[in-house]
């Protein structure tokens, strides 16, 4: 077993002893591997301490192509303390967007561009101020799904391709589309009548539609200048829930915890 060296983010961990636990860790180059980290609770413990919240650099011992490991040693290269005002907002947020990962990352699978979109996120939820963190938190999910594969189709009918629009003149408010899940994407006033039922069908007003597109397109420096409300970020969830519901379960199970009512409290605590 040959000793390996990298930088990683800590996804989550699992006790196994008094003293021990097991820790599930994103690399840029190995994806999410496990490592067993021996005396890791003890403060006065032979190894640094792997901290959850931070940018870490590595040592481990991992056999090629082994999704398992121990953890030999650990440095901190960056620490997120999340002390600005709206501290448990922060971490809700920060808390929320790593399991959403460790949910749709599978083992052995290095995802640079996931990795360093994370750091980004991770560093700006750090530093950025509150009422900026709804919109980073909804533009990093967006991403994230679209970048792993289920980027919800907004751009046209998903039943028969027909281009969505959106007129000048309607009214912001108004319900204007339907999003289904199970396909993925708006569906059209015609093609709904073919669904099973309805309430498989997520309404989207057409300033939810507009903000939705746009954060999508959005680096996070810009998604974190989008003014993005309680409510329209909690549509924005229970969207991504739902469709990750249907089409994420063959990658990753959700946890048994609820993942919805995860989501849910960061943005309900996001003002700390």
């Amino acid at each position: 077993m040959a000793i390996h060296k990298t930088e990683g983010v800590i996804l989550s961990g699992a006790n196994w002893s008094e003293s021990s636990q097991t820790l599930t860790v994103f690399t840029p180059d190995k994806g999410k591997i496990s490592l067993n980290v021996r005396g890791s609770r003890r403060l006065n413990g032979k190894r640094g301490r792997p901290l959850r919240f931070a940018r870490l650099e590595i040592s481990c011992y991992l056999k090629e192509d082994a999704e398992t490991g121990y953890l030999s040693d650990v440095e901190p290269l960056e620490v997120y303390l999340f002390e600005r005002d709206g501290q448990l907002g922060r971490l809700a947020f920060a808390s929320a967007a790593l399991e959403l990962l460790n949910n749709l990352l599978i083992t052995l699978d290095p995802q640079a561009v996931c990795y360093q979109l994370t750091l980004s996120f991770l560093r700006m939820t750090d530093n950025i101020e509150k009422k900026r963190l709804p919109g980073l938190f909804g533009g990093y999910i967006l991403r994230l799904v679209s970048l792993m594969g289920f980027r919800p189709n907004m751009a046209g009918c998903v039943g028969c391709g027909k281009e969505i629009s959106v007129e000048d003149d309607i009214p912001e408010e108004e319900i204007l589309f339907l999003f289904s899940a199970q396909r993925g994407g708006v569906v059209c006033d015609e093609c709904k009548r073919m669904l099973p039922g309805e309430n498989q069908l997520i309404g989207l007003s057409a300033k939810l539609y507009k903000k939705i597109n746009q954060l999508m397109v959005s680096s996070l420096e810009e998604a974190s200048q989008t003014k993005v409300d309680l409510d329209e970020l909690n549509s924005i969830v229970d969207l991504i829930v739902a469709l990750l519901k249907f089409h994420a379960a063959g990658v990753k199970p959700l946890k048994s915890i609820d993942f919805l009512d995860k989501l849910a409290r960061a943005v309900k605590n996001y003002g700390g």
